[in-house]
């Protein structure tokens, strides 16, 4: 008989049960002064005895419900040039996402003082499937970004931001926008933001996750900022927003490898 992957799951569970009542029966049955001598296993086949039915009054229920969530997520939200995957110290992917994200946060972000966002940083075990050439789908930025992370611009100290390149550089590469930096003997050199010579003196604003401006892949650099400023938006719509924005333009969705992150001699 054929069972669907929760009824296995169930039976699997009440056959370990039984076999746990089974063992706990013959222990508590036994004289004070008895022992056990032999301990035999089976396996009881329950699938002709016992048979899990659907219940259908609640599959017609749910059915309007999942009809509507498969609908949204075959919507295709964007074409894409070519096929795009995750690398270090850089990556197609990378470079795609963290693009968009820098130029998406700076149309959110509302600085008092005329302040744009300099950097984006992200992580490359958040990126967690790639994007394929052709139709991209809602679902497939779902795979990419499951996570309910939202964006978070993080105001740093220029000695906070050189602690961030030298991170970048002890990794081996992250995803990345806004700043170019070379890696060697694991810290960062000949660093440029926004094309322009790093300057320790200065604060940098860098728009992340709020998994990663939490402290999260011992993103310690991130504590204690000069300021913390919430977008409100999760980094996935942000995703899906920028793909909307640039198929109603007639663009379709593509990424170079520009060396923005290499080692150097």
């Amino acid at each position: 008989m054929l069972l669907k992957n929760t009824d296995t799951f169930m039976l699997k569970n009440l056959r370990s049960h039984l076999y746990f009542l089974l063992v706990f029966s013959i222990l508590t049955a036994c004289k004070p002064h008895a022992f056990i001598t032999k301990v035999e296993s089976g396996v009881i086949a329950l699938d002709s005895v016992f048979v899990i039915k659907e219940d259908t009054s609640a599959l017609r229920v749910i059915k309007p419900y999942k009809e509507k969530l498969e609908s949204q997520m075959n919507e295709v939200l964007a074409y894409s040039d070519q096929a795009m995957i995750k690398g270090n110290p850089e990556g197609l992917l990378n470079n795609f996402v963290s693009d968009l994200v820098l130029k998406k946060a700076n149309e959110y972000y509302k600085a008092a003082d005329g302040q744009k966002v300099d950097i984006c940083l992200l992580n490359t075990g958040g990126l967690r499937t790639a994007l394929p050439k052709g139709a991209i789908t809602r679902g497939k930025v779902y795979e990419l970004m499951p996570f309910e992370n939202y964006l978070v611009v993080m105001t740093l100290s220029g000695v906070k931001t050189k602690q961030m390149f030298d991170y970048i550089a002890k990794v081996g590469g992250m995803p990345l926008s806004g700043f170019t930096m070379g890696m060697k003997d694991t810290l960062a050199v000949n660093v440029t933001v926004n094309k322009k010579p790093f300057d320790i003196s200065k604060n940098y604003k860098v728009v992340t996750s709020d998994y990663l401006a939490n402290g999260g892949d011992k993103m310690f650099f991130f504590k204690d900022p000069v300021k913390r400023e919430e977008l409100g938006i999760k980094v996935r719509d942000a995703i899906i927003a920028y793909m909307i924005g640039e198929n109603k333009k007639g663009n379709s969705l593509n990424a170079k490898l520009d060396n923005r992150v290499h080692y150097e001699k």
